[in-house]
């Protein structure tokens, strides 16, 4: 299309401006240079965005309003409206808002901000799901802790009104893959550019910018995963993995050069430069086998060369620099047993040892025969590659495997990077053993594998929500953090400093956290979040927290109940008890403990209250496999059954032809439906076919007997329906599409319509209609979730009693939203 055709040409000189008196020619007068351009540009395309977010933008407008206001260094939330950015496609938010330079303090990028939280995750949600995520996340980012402010509870087109939020998610993703990320390197072209390189489980590699947008074409090697890469000067790279081949790659012309390994049958273990005192560097690759070959790093051609003998296992190699002229020794592990192979010795091995885990990284650091290493048991330490002198870290990082390494400086002292099977990533004085900073938490699973990008003295991350122009700046010389997870995400961290664009810090990951009803005369609901520091009610009216008491252990699972009228707050600790609050004296007024209850061996994960012939009972599921029945009017105990093979996940009441039922569900992959007063089996175990089965809800459907479904949701991903009163399952199974599901909760709309809520680690809560199996909206929040409440209706004189409340919390803390599905 040409600019004469282009609805968005500029208009000509004397020619006035849609709803500004200023000419063209007027404003080509202030083209100082390139920069202005851009900005009037993107001022020209502001104006020319509808003020309903609901309409679409021109393609143009949503494609390159934000590039022009970046390149103009007028960022902001005037330049790039709310209305465009549920539609933007330009090059991602989050790295405009990165490579612009700082704005002054007043102009705003709250809407900006927001939207570069969640657009990694976004894929390709509707516009309707976009603009809620949207709202959304700007309420959390901008309104923490604050009770509901009408005049900023409704954006048109958005399906939730937000009314409180303590929410601090991270910002520091790069990129998000579609598959799981197995490898990341860095290498630096022959024009002088850093990238990052990743390999996949489907075979694929992929260059990145250091901001995360894709540098080219991705690279297919149509085998295995590709778990090893090694940059070598020219641009060029090796790839290894499970289909037991080593290719070479021309990265910048995109290029397969050769496969000068190939053996079926095998896979590739290590792959890893070597070079010994007098000798020319060479490539070693070693198979699962134990057979180990070097190849020419020029010609990839076979070399001739002393290799240490291996046993037929898979070894994991790295080669420890002697220094000086000294050249390389190298250090072998295979299994548990760690050897160093020292090339100038006649007798070959110089020493081994033994660990209590399966070593899983080798890495060799700055300083002169020392290398880093971890395994399955949680150990990280230094070694001397001649003495076997051992520094281990202190303090010791969680139980658990430690499974990437990767040297780094920090504030000039020589480093490494750990990444855990708890998700997190830790960073350690390669001298002393000591922690530097506290753990990097951001990661959903396990980072899989760790490089470095080298730090500028220029702003290279945003540290999101401070206010705009508050940069986050990398001193010279200090290297930046990159991790690959098995999350499928690559996330970048100031080592020592928190995560690079971390949200600061309110409070620890939320535990649990539930709805308790109105705490206030104004309806408002009274929330309950616990994490590891305690556990507070939240009136959502007022904003004002109230603690429990002090002296328990930190809560596993909260329920709310009415015993004889009084409201009572049911929580469970992680040393297996079961207290009873009272809340009759208010939602401002600490609760007043009345009961525990004692049984279980292991913490309660779920309960649910409910009335039955005149009584008010308590379901309880435990990790020890137990479900539990009580009766909170008089205190006690009623029956107990072990039927569940595994851990009890979750537990609740439905309304059946044949009377109230209780539902478990568990990770033997069953959900058992449960006599309320005999807690006998009330017909056989459903086998659901998700793995395990995290969480299960009753789901009414519209019918004269007021029967209703039970829903599990999987492992697998999965929700399924069910009928209890034959077993059998109901419509098509139900796909989140994003990881496990963790929680359920039902609601009905305004309407009547009846809805299920869904979510996991992926942090989106997706909703669907029960009767007709459609999707109907998907709210991105960017952090994982692990606990999911509803309240049906909201009570009489609150300021939204016809729409009901959905409250979502986990790792970066909990939100509490109406939900409008009908109507804007």
């Amino acid at each position: 299309m040409s600019d004469a055709d282009s609805p968005f040409r500029a208009p000509r000189p004397g020619r006035p401006d849609t709803g500004d008196s200023r000419t063209w020619a007027d404003d080509a007068k202030a083209w100082a240079d390139t920069r202005d351009a851009h900005r009037l540009i993107a001022e020209a395309l502001a104006r020319l965005v509808a003020a309903d977010p609901t309409i679409p933008p021109h393609p143009y407008l949503s494609r390159h309003l934000a590039h022009h206001a970046a390149r103009g260094e007028v960022l902001d939330d005037a330049h790039v409206p709310l209305a465009v950015l549920p539609w933007e496609s330009s090059a991602n938010v989050r790295t405009l808002l990165r490579q612009s330079d700082a704005v002054s303090a007043v102009r705003r990028q709250e809407w900006l901000e927001a939207w570069a939280r969640i657009e990694p995750f976004i894929g390709g949600a509707g516009p309707d799901s976009r603009l809620t995520s949207l709202h959304l996340a700007h309420h959390a980012a901008t309104r923490p802790r604050t009770p509901l402010d009408t005049s900023a509870a409704r954006v048109s087109g958005s399906r939730v009104t937000p009314l409180w939020s303590d929410w601090t998610a991270r910002d520091n993703v790069l990129a998000v893959s579609e598959t799981r990320l197995e490898s990341l390197t860095r290498t630096t072209t022959t024009d002088g550019r850093s990238l990052l390189v990743s390999g996949d489980d489907h075979g694929t590699i992929r260059m990145w910018e250091p901001h995360g947008v894709p540098a080219m074409a991705p690279l297919h090697t149509y085998g295995g995963a590709v778990q090893h890469l090694l940059p070598l000067p020219g641009d060029l790279l090796l790839s290894a993995g499970t289909d037991g081949s080593v290719r070479v790659w021309h990265l910048t012309r995109g290029q397969l050069l050769a496969e000068p390994v190939h053996r079926p049958g095998t896979w590739v273990s290590a792959l890893t430069l070597f070079a010994a005192k007098d000798a020319p560097e060479v490539v070693l690759v070693a198979h699962s086998d134990g057979r180990l070959g070097a190849l020419d790093p020029v010609t990839f051609r076979p070399v001739d060369t002393p290799l240490p003998s291996l046993d037929p296992a898979p070894a994991l190699l790295s080669g420890v620099g002697l220094g000086g002229a000294e050249g390389m020794a190298l250090a072998v592990a295979q299994g548990r047993r760690v050897r160093v192979w020292d090339p100038r010795r006649p007798d070959g091995y110089t020493y081994e040892h033994q660990h209590e885990g399966a070593v899983r990284a080798l890495v060799d650091l700055a300083a002169p025969g020392r290398y880093a290493l971890c395994d399955d048991s949680g150990y990280i330490g230094f070694r001397d590659a001649s003495t076997g002198r051992e520094t281990p870290v202190a303090p010791a990082p969680p139980a658990g495997p430690v499974v990437a390494l990767t040297a780094l400086t920090v504030a000039g002292r020589a480093a490494v990077a750990s990444g855990g099977s708890d998700h997190t990533l830790r960073v350690w004085d390669a001298r002393t053993g000591a922690a530097i900073g506290g753990p990097l938490e951001g990661h959903t699973a396990p980072p899989v594998a760790l490089t470095t990008l080298p730090g500028t003295s220029q702003a290279t991350s945003r540290e999101l929500p401070a206010p705009a122009g508050q940069e986050l700046l990398v001193p010279a010389g200090q290297e930046l953090l990159v991790s690959a997870g098995a999350d499928h995400t690559l996330r970048r961290w100031k080592p020592g400093g928190g995560g690079g664009g971390a949200g600061r810090a309110v409070r620890r990951p939320v535990t649990t956290a539930a709805l308790s009803g109105p705490g206030s005369t104004a309806g408002a609901p009274l929330i309950a979040v616990a994490d590891e520091s305690g556990t507070a009610l939240w009136d959502t009216g007022t904003g004002r927290p109230v603690a429990l008491p002090a002296g328990h252990a930190p809560v596993t699972a909260f329920a709310s109940a009415r015993v004889r009228g009084e409201p009572l707050l049911v929580t469970a600790h992680r040393d297996a008890g079961i207290q009873l609050w009272s809340l009759e004296r208010g939602a401002h007024a600490a609760p007043a403990r009345l009961a525990g209850l004692l049984g279980h061996s292991l913490p309660v994960r779920s309960m649910a209250a409910f009335p039955y012939e005149g009584r008010t009972l308590l379901v309880t599921g435990g990790e020890d496999g137990t479900v539990r029945l009580w009766d909170l009017d008089r205190v006690c105990a009623l029956a107990c059954r072990e039927d569940h093979l595994l851990s009890v996940r979750d537990v609740a009441v439905l309304d059946t032809a044949r009377g109230p039922r209780i539902a478990s569900a568990g990770t033997d992959g069953t959900v058992r439906l449960w006599d309320p007063v005999t807690l006998r089996p009330a017909g056989a175990p459903l086998h659901c076919e998700q793995r395990v089965v995290n969480a299960v809800a009753a789901v009414p459907v519209d019918e004269p007997d007021g029967a209703e479904l039970v829903a599990s949701g999987g492992e697998d991903g999965t929700i399924r329906l069910w009928d209890p009163g034959t077993g059998r399952p109901v419509g098509r199974r139900l796909d989140i599409g994003d990881g496990p599901v963790a929680a359920l909760a039902f609601f009905r709309t305004a309407t009547g319509r009846p809805c299920l809520a869904a979510t996991g680690p992926g942090g989106t809560i997706h909703l669907w209609d029960t009767d007709t199996g459609s999707h109907l909206l998907r709210i991105v929040t960017g952090s994982p979730l692990g606990a999911l409440d509803a309240l049906d209706a909201r009570q009489p004189g609150g300021p939204h009693p016809e729409h009901p409340v959905l409250l979502a919390a986990g790792v970066a803390g909990v939100c509490v939203f109406g939900i409008r599905m009908e109507g804007r």
